[in-house]
Order: structure tokens, then sequence, then C-alpha cells
């Protein structure tokens, strides 16, 4: 049962990106279906990532209290019905209101699940067990193109089957007793770093906005550059998971051996070339390798960002708090990139490399704080 509770919570790093990005080489089908334009589908996925990311500024501290199964329990309990309810509504406005509740249990589940973690690993581990997480999280990226793509060949609405059975997994198996937060002997000490914390902050957009938040306009690029279709487009988009899922825990044990800088510097120089090579790609392979590496080092830099948080003083609340740029910003990227798509083709995608290039630099030239037990 200690296996199955372990392997709950990283069912419950897949779920939320697996939800997250259900729709995104679907938006054509699912705006056929509810009679809106692709503008007012693309809105849909900010309308699970907005509440998400509100909701995670301030989650981990109103839960520091609180014993985290409890919390993490609840909110799958919120998640089922509500994945249930994506599977048959016929109005757009009540797959809305759906999507942002299970957006919004989300914001309790992710950032507590980490907390947990923290506390079940020895600290020489936690690079590797947080990787693991990634990895899972990755799983989700990686799966959710490709169910919702072939799903669509019989209804796109599927895809939410696996939200539903993963959420009553983590309810039928439990979780882990933990001490809440507050209470916890592992609890870092000492004054918060704001400096660091605020590049942190900025680094998490920059790879929500500029990586994770552009699955939906990378299916848009191939599909115009090499007329794919959805089960094709959702390949591509799949591979930028299939990449981050086999690498993420190779890359927490990096992080334990290098050093988060030297990880999560590395990691954002190489998303911003590959990135730059993606709308320039001639053939439908080169664009998906291109993809690959980009979300495989948006992964490096996320899970090394949540390395150094977790492990400052404040950071079992400011996890969250710094968690919530990076769903903020893939709840931006639609609105942001969609028009700037439209407006100069793939050179969209060389906005986001300079903000890469940019993020890293600034990684590169902070001190990060030292932390005190």
């Amino acid at each position: 049962m200690r296996r199955l509770q372990m392997a709950a919570i990283y069912v419950g790093g897949f779920v939320g990106p697996f939800t997250g990005q259900a729709l995104a080489v679907v938006l054509p089908e699912f705006a056929e279906t509810f009679g809106i334009s692709v503008g007012q589908a693309a809105w849909t996925m900010s309308a699970y990532l907005f509440p998400f990311a509100a909701m995670l500024l301030v989650s981990a501290r109103l839960v520091r209290r609180i014993h985290p199964h409890r919390v993490v329990l609840t909110a799958y309990a919120v998640t089922l019905p509500m994945a249930l309810l994506l599977l048959i509504t016929p109005s757009w406005g009540l797959f809305l209101a759906a999507y942002a509740t299970i957006g919004i249990a989300n914001a309790f589940t992710t950032p507590v699940l980490q907390n947990m973690l923290r506390e079940l690993s020895p600290p020489e581990k936690l690079g590797s067990a947080l990787g693991t997480y990634a990895a899972m999280q990755s799983l989700g990226m990686l799966s959710a193109p490709l169910v919702s793509g072939l799903s669509s060949l019989v209804t796109w609405r599927l895809a939410f089957l696996v939200t539903a059975a993963a959420a009553a997994y983590v309810l039928i198996v439990r979780l882990p007793v933990v001490p809440p937060p507050a209470a916890s002997p592992q609890k870092v000490v000492g004054r918060v770093r704001w400096v660091p914390t605020l590049v942190h902050m900025v680094t998490s957009f920059v790879v929500g906005v500029g990586i994770i938040g552009l699955g939906f306009l990378t299916s848009l690029q191939v599909g115009d550059a090499f007329g794919l279709g959805p089960v094709g487009r959702g390949l591509v988009v799949m591979c930028g998971g299939t990449a981050a899922f086999f690498a993420s825990r190779r890359i927490g044990a990096m992080a334990d051996r290098y050093g988060v800088k030297a990880v999560l510097v590395s990691s954002g120089l190489l998303a911003a070339v590959a990135l730059s090579i993606l709308p320039v790609a001639p053939w439908a392979w080169v664009a998906a390798l291109a993809w690959a590496a980009a979300v495989m080092a948006a992964q490096g830099m996320q899970a090394t960002v949540n390395l150094a948080v977790i492990n400052a003083p404040g950071g079992s609340s400011l996890i969250s708090t710094v968690q919530a740029f990076r769903f903020g910003g893939s709840a931006a990227a639609p609105v942001l990139f969609l028009p700037i798509y439209l407006g100069i083709g793939g050179a969209a995608f060389w906005v986001s490399a300079a903000a890469l290039v940019l993020a890293a630099v600034a990684q590169q030239l902070v001190r990060a704080p030292r932390a005190s037990s």
C-alpha cells in the first residue's frame, strides 16, 4: 500500500498537465463541437490555467497548517465529478465552468504534492525525487496530445476519461501521511531572499509563456507548414513531453550533482536554440526534434527552479507562488502569442527564444540564497 500511495503522488503530478493540455491539438475540433471560433477555443485553455495560476499564488500558504493528504484528497474529490461533467456537457459555458473548477482544485495538489516529496525524500535525493515528479508532469504533457488526437477520431471528449481515472486512483489508494508544512521538522529557517525569488518568478513565467504554453502554437505551425492533421499534430507535440519524460529524472540527478544554477542556465540556453530552429525546420521530423529539445529544457529549468525554491527559507509556502508564474504564463500564451503568430508567422517562436536567453542571463547573474536548517 505504501508503494501505491507513493505512486499516487506521481499520478497527481501527471493529471494536472494532462488536463491542461488535453485541448492543445484539437482546438479546431473543439470549436466545431460548440460552434465557436478557434480563438474562443484557445481561450478555453486559459479558463483552466488562469484560475489555476491565480490560486497557486496563495494555495500553499492557505493550507500550511493542514495535513497535506487531506488537502489533496479534497481537491480530487472535486476534480472527479467535474471531469465526468466535461464528457457530457452540451454547453460551452458549462464546460468553461467545470474546466476552471478543475484548475482551481489542481492548485491545491501541485505544490502540496511537492512539499510531501520533500518530507519523504532524503535531502541528497530530493533533486531526483522532484525530477521524477517532473517526469510525470511531462508524461501528462506528452500523452495529452496523443490521447486527445486519437480521441478526436471518435470524440475529443474521451480524453477527459483519463483525468477522471487518475483522480479516482488517488481517492482509492489515498496518500502517505506527513506533517503540515508549518510543523515540518525539515522546514528551512531564515529570511526570504527576495531578489533570487523574484528572478525565479520571472523565469517560471518565461518557461510557461514561452515553451509550455506553446504546444497549441507548435500544433498550428506544423499544421500550416506540413499539412498535418490532428493525429500528426498530436504526435509532434507529444515529442516534447516524451523527451522531457525520459530526461527529467536525470536532470534532477544532475542538479543534485552539479548544482542548480549550472543546470538551470544551460537548460535556458538550450531551449532558446531549439525554439529558434523550430519555425525554419524544413521537415516535420526536424520540427518535432526542436520541440522535443525545447520542452525537455523547459522541464530542466522548472525542476531546478523548484529545487532552489523549496530548499530556501520560506520555500514550502513560496513554491506555489513561484509556480503560479509558470502556469500564469501558460494561461497567457494563447492570448499573447496567437496574435503574434497571426501577424508574423513562425517568427513568433524567436520572441520566446529571446526571452529565454534573458532569463538564463538573469539566473547566471543573481546570487542564489543559502539555505540553513
